[in-house]
């Protein structure tokens, strides 16, 4: 934790006067822009990120910093208060811009990212997106932003697949409950799509606002027509909102309930209870993910590093994501042996690397193609990797709902 507290420090003596020019490279300093959400609806989202950042900071200094030409330079990440709003980020990157700030780490969430990488665009930074999934952002022909974690369409999709293999009985009704953000409608289309394609049948997809903690009405929507799968494109609030309510209101799936992104947070299962038992998931990164680099080692070494740096805690998902996307930054800087930004650009769009959280490698759009997404259920009270099987840490309970 020391080591923690000593990079934060570090991180606050180097903010400058709005009016004050700092470089990417300054002396003895790299540094790292991050607009993120660290108050408004994504601020628990926003939070473990920044984790994950911190211990990417704190990693690459213990192994000496980065290597830049003949010099190794100290990592230290700036973070401003984006407040969860999409034109807040932007107007942030566009600021950290003006203090020479070119490299960037993504913030959280695709809406957020979005705004920002027009912004990366048209400064000329470079943007590393740790949580930025939306397929659609990398549709636009940004050439300056590059995302470490897998697209967006693969979320729901890949809790489908693994029903499919590993259900007993199989069901053979589904229904989608999805919050209105692009991000997870990307999902909930590309789930529903990929429901059909393995012959499920698609009784209804209905969508809420996003960030809301009443999910009833859809909820009842759907109650009637008896889906045995309820799946949830949603964040953290919607996520754990579908199982309360629907414990209120009786809508009981014989097969079970799979959501994206909140299973495996650390607040499903403490706010929940019981109530989350056998609930799926689908998240980035587990800590028996394949993959290892010179930075952090393996995924079971992030673990430990992480339990560490915080209290003891167990890693998920969104930091891990966090600290590969940084790593990713760093490797481009050492590979192009410079901080400029068209030359970590240029190393970033070559990058092919095994890391603990998988592979890096970009597609000409800036998708991380090589990596697949994981599939955890929750098990006496903990996520568990149930999908791929050949990472797999325990056998699918199905149906999920228990007896």
């Amino acid at each position: 934790m020391t080591a923690l507290a000593a990079a934060a420090a570090l991180t606050v003596a180097g903010c400058g006067s709005k009016g004050e020019r700092e470089a990417s490279d300054g002396g003895d300093t790299l540094r790292f822009g991050a607009s993120m959400s660290l108050t408004g609806s994504l601020a628990r989202e926003g939070g473990l990120t920044k984790e994950g950042y911190q211990l990417c900071q704190q990693a690459v200094n213990a192994k000496g910093g980065v290597q830049v030409g003949g010099k190794r330079l100290k990592l230290a990440v700036q973070y401003q208060d984006d407040t969860s709003k999409p034109d807040t980020a932007a107007q942030l990157v566009d600021q950290f811009n003006d203090k020479g700030v070119k490299l960037i780490l993504g913030p959280y969430g695709s809406a957020t990212t979005e705004a920002a990488a027009a912004v990366i665009e048209r400064n000329g930074q470079v943007m590393a997106d740790s949580s930025g999934a939306d397929d659609k952002i990398f549709q636009k022909g940004y050439k300056r932003t590059f995302a470490a974690l897998s697209p967006a369409r693969f979320y729901a999709a890949s809790m489908i697949q693994a029903i499919a293999e590993l259900a007993d009985p199989k069901p053979s009704t589904v229904a989608f409950l999805s919050a209105d953000d692009g991000f997870s409608k990307t999902v909930a289309e590309a789930g529903s799509a990929e429901a059909r394609r393995l012959g499920f049948k698609v009784v209804a997809t209905e969508y809420f606002p996003n960030g809301t903690s009443d999910v009833s009405s859809a909820l009842t929507k759907v109650k009637s027509l008896k889906p045995e799968v309820i799946v949830g494109s949603v964040h953290v609030v919607e996520g754990i909102a579908i199982i309360k309510q629907a414990k209120e209101l009786g809508v009981r799936p014989a097969g079970g309930f799979a959501e994206t992104v909140a299973p495996p947070t650390p607040d499903f299962a403490t706010s929940l209870g019981t109530d989350a038992e056998g609930v799926l998931g689908s998240t980035q990164w587990t800590d028996k993910t394949v993959g290892k680099d010179k930075w952090i080692g393996t995924a079971a070494d992030y673990k430990a590093l992480f339990g560490a740096a915080f209290g003891g805690r167990a890693p998920e998902y969104h930091g891990a994501e966090a600290t590969a996307a940084c790593l990713a930054l760093v490797d481009a800087v050492e590979k192009a042996g410079s901080t400029n930004a068209d030359k970590v650009r240029d190393a970033l769009a070559t990058l092919d690397e095994q890391t603990f959280f998988g592979p890096l490698k970009f597609t000409a759009q800036g998708q991380n193609l090589t990596k697949t997404m994981q599939v955890i259920q929750v098990q006496n009270g903990k996520p568990v990797a149930v999908w791929p099987k050949d990472i797999a840490e325990a056998k699918l309970v199905w149906p999920g709902t228990g007896k």
